[in-house]
């Protein structure tokens, strides 16, 4: 099972952030990856719109979400997944 360091601020509704912890074990239950892994959630400075980042071995990925803050967990799987996808098929490339 990988390691995924997650930081989270700003995230008040205690569905909503387990529902991303949750997700983040069920994440790391599916990859093998190596590697320095973060995710990083925090309202953005504009009213309504959440920044997430990744940090994979390969630097640091930012993306914003702007819908209901019921949907940010799928959203954060979605986006670690990505990456996580991406790292991998580099890393059997290579």
């Amino acid at each position: 099972m990988m390691d995924i360091d997650l930081r989270m601020e700003g995230v008040l509704d205690r569905r909503v952030a387990d529902a991303i912890r949750r997700r983040l074990r069920m994440v790391r239950r599916q990859f093998a990856t190596s590697g320095e892994w973060r995710v990083a959630v925090c309202p953005s400075e504009i009213r309504g719109e959440w920044d997430v980042g990744v940090q994979a071995p390969s630097g640091w990925h930012l993306n914003s979400f702007t819908d209901a803050i019921d949907g940010l967990p799928a959203f954060i799987e979605r986006t670690l997944r990505g990456y996580l996808q991406l790292s991998n098929a580099q890393a059997n490339a290579g």
